[in-house]
C-alpha cells in the first residue's frame, strides 16, 4: 500500500513538474498577444491622426481650388496676352494669339488653333507685324503684343470672346498701321540668353539674342563691375539682329574676365544686361 502511494505520489510530482513549461508558454504566448494588440492599437491610432491631418490639407486644398476657379471667373471676360511669346513655346495664350490671328485669313490662312507656337504660327505672326508696321521678325514681343491686346481690348472687349472677322472689321482696319506710326517707340529689347563660349587663352565668343533686332556692344575687363568709361574695352557691331555674336580677342591666359552686353533698336532704346565673367584657357 505504501509502495503504491509513494507511486501515486512520484507520479504527481512528475505530472506538476512537466506542466511548468506549457503554463509558461501560454502565459508567454499570452503577453505577446498583448503586445502585439497593444502595438496595432498604436499604429491605428497613429492612421487615424495622419488621415485627420490629410482631410486637414485637403480641404485646404479644395479652398485653394475653389478661390483660384473665382479668380479665373473673373478674368476670363477680358482677353490679354501677358509674356512674350515665340517659336516652340506651348499654352493658352499661344491658342489666344492663334485665334486671334485666324480672325484674318491673309495674315493666317491655315487658321490652325493648336496652343503651339510652330512655322506656321510664326509666318502668320510676321503678316500680323506687317499690316501694323513693326518689324517683321515673327515672335510676339513688346511691340506686338501692346498692339494685340489694344485691338483685343477693342474688338472684343469684356466679353471674353475672339469675334470672328476681327482684324479684317473696317474699324480695326483703321487702327492698324495708323495707331503703331503714331505711337513712338519707348521699349527698349529685351536681352537674353548671354554666353561666353569657345573660349580660348587668348580669344571668346560673347552670344545673346534679343526680343527685336538690335545692335550690339560688349565692354569687358578684368575688373568688377565692370565701369564703362571711353578707356573700357569695348568690341560693338551695327549690325541690327536678333542672334548676337562678338568675338573677344588679344586676351591674357588663365584670366578672368568680367563683360556687359549691351542693344539698341533702330528707335536708340537701348538696354544692359547683368554682369557676367569667363575664363580663359591656361597656355
Amino acid at each position: 500500500m505504501k509502495k503504491v502511494f509513494s507511486t501515486v505520489i512520484s507520479f504527481a510530482v512528475l505530472l506538476s513538474v512537466l506542466s511548468v513549461p506549457v503554463v509558461t508558454q501560454a502565459v508567454s504566448a499570452t503577453s505577446s498577444v498583448q503586445e502585439l494588440i497593444t502595438s496595432l492599437e498604436a499604429q491605428i491610432a497613429k492612421l487615424k491622426a495622419q488621415i485627420a491631418e490629410f482631410n486637414v490639407q485637403l480641404e485646404t486644398l479644395k479652398k485653394v481650388q475653389g478661390e483660384v476657379k473665382e479668380t479665373t471667373k473673373e478674368v476670363t471676360g477680358t482677353l490679354k496676352l501677358i509674356k512674350n511669346l515665340k517659336i516652340g513655346m506651348s499654352g493658352d495664350d499661344i491658342k489666344t494669339l492663334q485665334e486671334f490671328l485666324a480672325t484674318d485669313p491673309d495674315v493666317y490662312p491655315d487658321g490652325l488653333i493648336t496652343g503651339y507656337f510652330g512655322k506656321l504660327t510664326e509666318k502668320a505672326v510676321k503678316k500680323f507685324q506687317k499690316k501694323i508696321c513693326v518689324e517683321e521678325v515673327g515672335s510676339v514681343g513688346p511691340k506686338t503684343m501692346w498692339k494685340i491686346n489694344e485691338l483685343l481690348t477693342e474688338g472684343a472687349g469684356n466679353s471674353g470672346k475672339i469675334p470672328s472677322g476681327l482684324l479684317t472689321a473696317p474699324g480695326i482696319q483703321k487702327k492698324l498701321c495708323a495707331t503703331a506710326t503714331s505711337t513712338p517707340d519707348t521699349i527698349a529689347p529685351i536681352i537674353s540668353n548671354v554666353l561666353a563660349t569657345s573660349t580660348t587663352a587668348t580669344t571668346t565668343r560673347i552670344r545673346w539674342t534679343t526680343d527685336e533686332k538690335a545692335n550690339g556692344k560688349v565692354w569687358y575687363g578684368t575688373s568688377t563691375p565692370v565701369v564703362v568709361t571711353t578707356s573700357t574695352a569695348m568690341v560693338s557691331s551695327s549690325d541690327y539682329d536678333l542672334e548676337h555674336n562678338i568675338k573677344l580677342s588679344g586676351l591674357t591666359a588663365s584670366t578672368t574676365y568680367y563683360y556687359l552686353v549691351s542693344s539698341a533698336d533702330k528707335s536708340g532704346n537701348a538696354t544692359t544686361a547683368a554682369e557676367k565673367s569667363f575664363t580663359t584657357a591656361g597656355q
